[in-house]
């Protein structure tokens, strides 16, 4: 088994020196010899030499050199020449095979080409542990695989080990996010991955996690194989039979998660205007905070209106209380929960003082700048809206304009009454699934529904305008009283026109609107497309479309087997499906503590190109694509290196395709050609 693994360790070419203007070299450093030898036993020596064929270079070496078992001083590792040193600085352990795994930071000085997968072992005591651990690290809400995060494993089966003890024997994931655990001692073993921040190999609840709930136990065993030679044009030359040594298990699929775990405390309180309170707190939290106010002691019982983030995180007090509104300093009495020393969640009671900060004359100036600039941005906006296109137009634009200034007599000195801002934010163009959406500058006291009309017209050929019933002005959320939603019942392809009257919305420090009027022309069914993904899947599930970005453009639960995505706007997709085990509707995390894993992710394995005016209908088995496989390549960000020579390697791999399509392809241990023959 030994001499098996040296002589695949010593088996490459070495690199051949070619004339200038000749072939690229591409071949990696060939490893020659060592000080001590490889899988040398009984070894004493705290430093090691490697030797190589040629002048080398170490890449990234702090991310890619893992040395087992865990050491706690950080070993010296160097390259000078065709040598490379390590120097372990910790102390030898009896009776212990020691890996010093490189991954592929080893490269020849003149190209950058690297000694992928290359490890170095020896032992201290009379024998060498020789199994292996293998598998991929992917992130678990979207399946990019998690490039240089440890692996390791534990002999000490609790619960416990993972948090109190450092690895027994780590590897670090490649840049396709497998790892090789290597030299391991037989028995039994847990195993996790860990984005391990303070590099103490043990976790802490903010780190990133992987674990497996069940005991592994690896093994090994021969078979005899059949190995494929191929010609430099990757033709098969000759098969030949040998015996090779296996090791398990090999296929360790581990989802990597953060437990979104956060302390909670207040992170910072204060006053940005006289009606306004603001409080931020460092965790998201399903309790609100308690406000009485200390001074001045003389207030409305009701004194405020609350705007915060869903999650409560972020806390907005609209000071309705005039007197406090003039009040320079209030101080408040807040009660709220705060993570003690012990991790735990417990009320704090804290006396908080909000002074309202005043103002310096250049920021005074800067802010008036910045007003200005805004009115006559808005009043730009205005005139270009109303400002007639057509030519034949223009007079009675001019003098309707001129009528306007008479009337209000010529005077531009005159104060405009300070209003509202509210404003439709909708455009012209109107999605025919979505509602209307309007943003308020301070929080509504009352709207008047009545005086809010809504007419249409069919097409745009119609000349007349027919009444059409408004849906109702309502609170977008009910946690933010900034926003408001008009969920209409749109016709498609129709032309609708909106006025909501003047002073018919009013905030609560009595601001009213100006008139607002928008036209608004909806979309025709044959503007978009229908997507239906049917899935061989019947439990609690959703699938959400994505863009090139991988972000979520729309989600839909699975219903009877099947998700549907009506009146999409075409374009290239992606889909993703989320396992969703308690029916909430959002992709949950794991927690270790509770031993519980994130929910499961898949991918559809290709991009979904939607057009105009068509149904797109694809079935879905989730489980046919292996895992990391499954997400595209277009939209995954953690990619493998680009290695040199990668691209005439895929050249002539091309070539050889088009010369000859019965050609074998490689399927893990097996070759497969067109006619699904087996070598």
């Amino acid at each position: 088994m030994m001499a098996a693994a040296a002589s695949a360790l010593l088996c490459a070419c070495a690199n051949i020196g070619h004339p200038e203007g000749g072939p690229r070299d591409v071949t990696p450093p060939v490893f020659v010899g060592s000080t001590p030898k490889l899988y040398e036993l009984n070894c004493k020596k705290n430093k090691i030499e490697l030797q190589f064929d040629e002048i080398v270079q170490l890449k990234d070496q702090s991310k890619k050199v893992v040395v087992s078992p865990v050491q706690h001083d950080a070993p010296k590792i160097s390259a000078l020449g065709k040598k490379v040193t390590i120097e372990l600085r910790d102390t030898l352990k009896p009776n212990t095979t020691y890996t010093i795994d490189f991954s592929d930071a080893i490269e020849d000085n003149n190209e950058g080409n690297p000694l992928n997968d290359f490890a170095f072992a020896f032992s201290t005591g009379d024998s060498i542990d020789s199994l292996q651990i293998s598998g991929m690290v992917l992130r678990a809400k979207d399946l990019e695989p998690m490039q240089n995060v440890i692996v390791g494993i534990h002999n000490n089966l609790a619960d416990s080990a993972f948090t109190t003890l450092p690895f027994d024997r780590i590897a670090r994931t490649n840049d396709k996010g497998q790892f090789t655990i290597r030299s391991v001692k037989g028995g039994k073993y847990r195993i996790y991955a860990l984005n391990d921040v303070d590099n103490n190999y043990k976790f802490a609840r903010s780190e990133d996690l992987a674990f497996l709930g069940d005991v592994i136990v690896p093994s090994s065993y021969r078979k005899e194989t059949s190995d494929t030679v191929f010609t430099v044009k990757h033709k098969v030359d000759t098969v030949v039979n040998n015996v090779h040594t296996f090791f398990t298990p090999n296929d360790i699929l581990l989802s990597m998660f953060n437990e979104d775990y956060k302390s909670q405390y207040l992170v910072k309180h204060e006053r940005p205007e006289g009606r306004r309170l603001t409080m931020m707190f460092g965790a998201p939290s399903d309790t609100l905070p308690t406000m009485k106010i200390i001074r001045p002691a003389k207030h409305e019982k009701n004194w405020y209106v609350l705007q915060h983030s869903e999650h409560n995180d972020t806390l907005n007090y609209w000071i309705t209380d005039t007197n406090l509104v003039k009040t320079d300093s209030l101080m408040i009495e807040a009660r709220y929960l705060h993570t003690d020393s012990t991790d735990h969640l417990t009320w704090q009671n804290d006396t908080l003082n909000f002074n309202l900060k005043k103002l310096t004359k250049k920021q005074k100036q800067e802010k008036a700048k910045v007003e200005k600039e805004k009115k006559k941005k808005q009043k730009d906006a205005k005139k270009k809206k109303s400002k007639p296109s057509g030519r034949k137009d223009e007079d009675d634009y001019a003098e309707k304009m001129a009528l306007k200034k008479k009337r209000e007599g010529g005077n531009d000195s005159i104060p405009e009454m300070k209003m509202l801002g509210f404003n439709l934010k909708s455009g012209s163009s109107q999605e025919v699934n979505l509602p209307l959406q309007f943003e308020s500058d301070e929080p509504i006291d009352s709207i008047n529904q009545a005086a809010i009309h809504l007419v249409m017209k069919k097409t745009a050929k119609d000349s007349v305008w027919t009444d059409a019933t408004p849906a109702k002005l309502e609170q977008a959320s009910p946690y933010n009283p900034l926003y408001y939603v008009m969920k209409q019942k749109w016709e498609p392809g129709a032309i609708y026109k909106i006025t909501i009257d003047s002073m018919s919305v009013r905030s609560i420090y009595g601001l009213m609107n100006k008139t607002i009027t928008q036209q608004i022309t909806v979309k025709s069914l044959d503007e978009y497309a229908n997507l239906y993904l049917n899935v061989n899947l019947r439990d609690s599930a959703f699938v959400e479309l994505l863009n090139g970005s991988d972000a979520v453009v729309r989600a839909s639960q699975v219903k009877n087997g099947t998700a549907a995505f009506e009146n999409v706007t075409p374009g290239t997709y992606y889909a993703r499906l989320i396992k969703d085990k308690n029916g909430n509707g959002k992709w949950d995390t794991g927690n270790y503590n509770e031993r519980l894993q994130p929910e499961e992710v898949y991918y559809f394995p290709k991009k979904i190109t939607l057009k105009k005016n068509w149904d797109n209908e694809q079935t879905w088995n989730i489980y046919i694509t292996a895992v990391d496989k499954q997400k595209p390549e277009e939209i995954k960000k953690n990619k493998p290196e680009s290695k040199k020579g990668d691209q005439q390697t895929k050249k002539n791999t091309d070539e050889e395709d088009e010369e000859n399509t019965n050609n074998p392809v490689y399927t893990g241990n097996k070759y497969t050609d067109s006619q699904n023959r087996t070598y």
